[in-house]
């Protein structure tokens, strides 16, 4: 169903869920816990705890999918020895630029990054995290570097229930930091595919395939940065709509349409190599369309100010809406506020027409 045709629905949506405040993870539920009430889900969980359990759970959900698409790509580029000449050393040169080390070098480090991520025990952090989000590209704050394996991170998602007497900001910061993750799997599927099918991944066509084309007139000077990101082709919510028009008339603004996240990584670089400015350095903001989670927090997750419909369900704990609405002005710079919050344009306004 199309954001716009929303109001026509014949049954409207649950309420409870849009506030974050049901839940039916185990058998005891599905539960509901009063918005107007101090109320308890009976497994004991009050409405802060709930909210931030589901944003893990639906982070989760998503990041399941990403995990099976990677694994699958290391599994053909570890047989790849098995076919004489089914690596192509043509891009080895721009990727081995890309990690920041020796042509002759790169097929080992991917080799050796990738069981890195996949292998739940693995002692050392992957350099994958380092080379594809640079602090120079993407200055990491409070949040803190993430970098562990992926199961692990999985995990993490899945297991909010067992930590007995766990904060919910740590459960918020969880699932906030779990959506770099999609980011870079995203961006080194695409690189491995490109040394085994480079058919496939010609000059410009991989930017095309997720949505967005450098353009040949692009800026030399450092301006204002709107990205827009959709997971697909329909028609935009009236507010966005409105929200986009609004923000369109800031002067010199340069507007970037991506289709899903994968795109993200490559714009800071891009960002970095035109106007040698990190994402922090420029006035930058993020409208998000989409009905995924991960989607939502992506952008979040590199320091980016954000704005979505659907919105984040948080509404149903005061804790999540003060960690997103404000508390990660403090700690990151940046904040999320769903496109219907009455303070979403002039906060996004104010971001975009400053001077850096």
């Amino acid at each position: 169903m199309n954001p716009g045709d929303q109001g026509n629905r014949e049954y409207p949506p649950c309420g409870y869920g849009l506030l974050g405040l049901c839940c039916s993870d185990c058998l005891r539920g599905p539960c509901r816990i009063s918005p107007f009430e101090e109320t308890q889900a009976l497994c004991g969980a009050e409405s802060d705890l709930l909210v931030a359990g589901n944003l893990c759970r639906l982070a989760a959900r998503e990041f399941v999918p990403v995990l099976k698409s990677f694994t699958r790509a290391v599994g053909e580029f570890r047989k790849r020895d098995e076919t004489p000449g089914s690596l192509c050393i043509t891009p080895t040169r721009n990727l081995a630029r890309k990690y920041g080390i020796p042509e002759k070098d790169l097929v080992s480090f991917l080799e050796k990054e990738t069981a890195k991520l996949l292998d739940p025990l693995a002692g050392q952090p992957s350099l994958i995290f380092s080379s594809l989000l640079p602090e120079r590209v993407f200055p990491r704050r409070g949040s803190g570097s993430r970098c562990g394996p992926l199961l692990g991170e999985l995990f993490g998602l899945l297991d909010w229930e067992d930590d007995e007497g766990v904060d919910p900001e740590v459960l918020l910061w969880r699932a906030l930091n779990s959506a770099a993750y999609p980011l870079i799997v995203a961006e080194l599927t695409r690189d491995i595919l490109s040394l085994l099918h480079p058919p496939f991944y010609k000059a410009g066509q991989e930017q095309e395939k997720d949505g967005w084309i450098i353009p040949p007139d692009f800026p030399d000077f450092p301006r204002p940065v709107l990205i827009t990101l959709a997971e697909r082709e329909y028609p935009r919510s009236r507010e966005m709509q409105k929200m986009a028009a609004a923000l369109s008339e800031i002067s010199g603004l340069l507007s970037i349409s991506l289709c899903g996240t994968k795109g993200l990584i490559r714009v800071g670089h891009t960002l970095r190599e035109k106007w040698d400015r990190s994402i922090f350095d420029l006035p930058m903001a993020v409208l998000v369309e989409s009905p995924n989670v991960l989607s939502i927090l992506a952008p979040l997750t590199l320091g980016l100010p954000t704005v979505s419909d659907p919105a984040l369900p948080i509404q149903g704990s005061k804790k999540a809406e003060e960690f997103f609405y404000s508390g990660l002005s403090k700690a990151m710079g940046n904040f999320y506020l769903p496109v219907r919050d009455e303070t979403a344009l002039s906060r996004l306004s104010g971001v975009l027409g400053r001077k850096r």
